[in-house]
């Protein structure tokens, strides 16, 4: 990191600090102001910046829900010059409730790139869990579109669906869009590589859900299809040598009714006996991932054939 990314950082923090998170909405053009007389609006900087600034945000939100810790090792495979394959296992745990095994995920994935900036994804998740809602296994196919931001940053748009077994309730089928920031290089520090990505979730299909009017009265037995999550994660991965990388990263899952009709919402509340109905699962997640990388595929060059020796009998 250097020194300036360092400098501003403290500063920042200081500001912080005298201003208080009931004043962040005054804190934030501070910041800007700091960036601007620092000089150093670049790119990079600027997604170390937001990353960093993301965290102090919603700091706040640890003391209102529960939180997790995600734990993964994945195996990427180059299987030749545009296809890969990536295995993973994945283990969750509930730190808020005794670092609880909540559930272990394992997933198979290839994926192809038709050009550099367009990219195909199809894999499958098999998940074995302690809990019921966290058990089901899926299916999915992705698409990937991706292209630089100026010199520094590179911006990808995914739409990915999804097709869960009979044991997701909640949901049959899901589309999720997602939208990634990065740096296009490597920080020289630790060869570090900060991004920011959001997904939302559209929801289609589960069990229905009753829906009563003011009186208590049954009205309506719909599925709750709509965008009904989002997960913000800020990551940061560092390349420590040819084969291994870590991630470590910081998700902020929060459910929501977005632009959801009267008969298709969830957290219900049932008049009668004031229970919620389908109610918002709402947690932060500090993760960690060990990604091992191998070049299965290497490109043969041809070597100049060599010119035989006559020799004299």
């Amino acid at each position: 990191m250097k020194p300036n990314y360092l400098i501003l950082s403290l500063k920042s923090f200081r500001i912080f600090k005298r201003c208080g998170e009931n004043q962040i909405t005054t804190f934030y053009p501070i910041v800007l102001k700091i960036v601007s007389k620092q000089k150093i609006i670049t790119g990079s900087s600027m997604v170390f910046i937001i990353s960093f600034w993301l965290l102090f945000f919603i700091n706040s939100a640890f003391s209102q829900t529960d939180l997790k810790n995600w734990n993964s090792i994945q195996l990427d495979l180059s299987l030749s010059k545009k296809t890969s394959l990536r295995l993973s296992h994945l283990r969750g745990y509930n730190i808020t409730n005794n670092y609880d095994n909540e559930f272990n995920q394992t997933s198979a994935r290839i994926d192809y790139d038709v050009t550099k900036q367009f990219s195909l994804a199809a894999g499958v998740t098999i998940n074995g869990s302690l809990l019921s809602d966290e058990g089901a296994s899926r299916i999915m196919a992705r698409t990937t579109y991706k292209f630089p931001v100026a010199d520094y940053l590179s911006w990808s748009n995914s739409l990915q669906g999804e097709v869960h077994s009979s044991k997701e309730t909640r949901y049959r089928y899901r589309m999720i869009y997602i939208t990634r920031l990065g740096t296009k290089n490597r920080f020289k520090f630790l060869r570090l590589s900060p991004s920011v990505s959001y997904w939302l979730f559209y929801n289609i299909g589960g069990d229905k859900i009753q829906y009563f009017d003011k009186s208590g009265d049954p009205i309506a037995f719909e599925t709750p299809d709509g965008f009904h999550r989002g997960r913000l994660f800020v990551n940061l991965n560092s390349k420590i040598n040819k084969y291994l990388s870590v991630s470590l990263y910081y998700m902020m899952q929060r459910e929501f009714n977005l632009f959801s009709s009267e008969f298709h919402k969830i957290n219900i509340i049932n008049p009668n006996d004031e229970l919620i109905i389908r109610p918002f699962n709402d947690y932060n997640v500090l993760g960690t991932t060990v990604s091992i990388d191998f070049d299965l595929y290497k490109k043969k060059k041809k070597k100049p054939k060599k010119e035989s020796k006559n020799r004299d009998n």
